[in-house]
C-alpha cells in the first residue's frame, strides 16, 4: 500500500500517550506499518513519554520555551502532570524527530535492515552463531566476522539470551505485534536456535506486514535454517523490491544465489553490497565475489 500522507503530529502524540480514540488509533496503526517517517516519530515520542513518567523534572521548560511549548510560566502551573502538558512536549519532540528523518530519507540509502536495532543478547548470539551464513539485520556491523566484546564469558545461549526470548514473546502474546518488535522476537528465536518457532512467528507477521524488509530478512534466515532455500530466495527477492539498495538484502541474495545456483548472475547483488559505504558489508560482499562461480 502506497503512503499518501504523513499522520498529524497530535495524532501520533496522543497515540504515543494512550489518549486517541481506539478506531483513530487503528488507523495511525495501520499507517505506521507502511510510514518510515511517521514510525520514526512515534518511536521518539514513546521514548520521550518514557522519559517523562521517569523523571518529568528533566523536561522543566522556562521563560519563552515555556510560551512556545504553549504551557504557563513557571510558577502558574499546579503540582499536577495533565495529559495535555505532555501531549504538547511530545509533540515538540515529534517534530524534531520528523525533520530529522525526512532529511535522512531524502539523503540517506534505501537501507532499512541497515538502521535496525537488536536486543543485545540476541546481536551477541546472532554474531557468534554465525546465524545460519546470511547477515542479518541489526548485525551489518560484524558482516565481515568481526565480533563483539563481551563483558563475561557467557555462551551465546546465555541467560540474558533466554530473558530477552521470553520477554519478546510475552510482549507479542500481550499485543504488540508491530513489525520492528516482531522481528526483533524472531531474531532472538533465530539466535536461540528455535528455528521452528521462528518460522512460524515469521510466517504469521509476514500476513500482517508483508513487505517489511527487517522482517523479510529474518523470515528468509529462518527459511535458510530449515533447508528452504527457495522460500528464503522469494523472501529476499521480495525485500529487494521493497529495498533496492538495501546493501545487506543484496548480499544475502548474492550469498543464496551462488549457493543454490539460481538467477541470471548472482554476482550482480554482491557487486551491488560491495559498492556499498556499509564497509563491514562491503567487505563480506568482496570476499563472497571471490568464491562465488563466474559461469552462473
Amino acid at each position: 500500500m502506497k503512503v499518501e500522507a504523513h499522520i498529524e503530529l497530535s495524532a501520533l502524540a496522543q497515540c504515543a500517550d494512550g489518549t486517541l480514540p481506539e478506531d483513530e488509533a487503528r488507523t495511525v496503526r495501520e499507517h505506521l506499518a507502511e510510514c518510515r517517517s511517521c514510525l520514526a516519530s512515534y518511536v521518539d515520542a514513546v521514548r520521550y513519554r518514557a522519559a517523562w513518567l521517569v523523571d518529568s523534572q528533566a523536561f522543566r521548560l522556562e521563560g519563552g520555551d515555556r510560551e512556545l511549548a504553549g504551557l504557563p510560566r513557571s510558577g502558574e502551573e499546579d503540582s499536577r502532570r495533565s495529559p495535555s502538558a505532555f501531549q504538547r512536549l511530545a509533540l515538540i519532540a515529534s517534530v524534531a524527530a520528523l525533520a530529522v528523518v525526512c532529511v535522512q530519507v531524502t539523503r540517506g540509502p534505501d537501507a532499512p535492515s541497515l538502521a535496525f536495532r537488536l536486543d543485545p543478547a540476541t546481536l551477541d548470539a546472532t554474531v557468534r552463531s554465525g546465524a545460519g551464513w546470511l547477515v542479518l539485520p541489526g548485525a551489518a556491523a560484524h558482516a565481515d566476522g568481526t565480533l563483539p566484546e563481551r563483558r563475561s564469558g557467557a555462551a551465546p545461549s546465555s541467560l540474558e539470551l533466554e530473558a530477552e526470548v521470553r520477554a519478546a514473546i510475552a510482549s507479542y502474546e500481550g499485543g504488540s505485534r508491530g513489525p520492528d518488535a516482531t522481528a526483533r522476537l524472531v531474531a532472538a528465536l533465530l539466535a536461540d536456535g528455535d528455528v521452528a518457532a521462528a518460522n512460524d512467528y515469521a510466517k504469521e507477521a509476514l500476513q500482517a506486514y508483508p513487505d517489511h524488509v527487517p522482517l523479510l530478512v529474518f523470515a528468509a534466515a529462518a527459511k535458510t535454517r530449515a533447508s528452504d532455500l527457495p522460500g528464503a530466495e522469494r523472501l529476499l527477492r521480495r525485500a529487494s523490491h521493497r529495498a533496492p539498495r538495501d546493501p545487506v538484502v543484496a548480499l544475502d541474495l548474492g550469498m543464496l544465489l551462488c549457493r543454490t545456483g539460481n538467477g541470471a548472475d548472482p554476482r550482480r547483488w554482491l557487486e551491488q553490497a560491495a559498492a556499498s559505504r556499509a564497509v563491514h558489508v562491503a567487505a563480506r560482499a568482496r570476499r563472497e565475489l571471490g568464491s562465488c562461480g563466474r559461469g552462473q
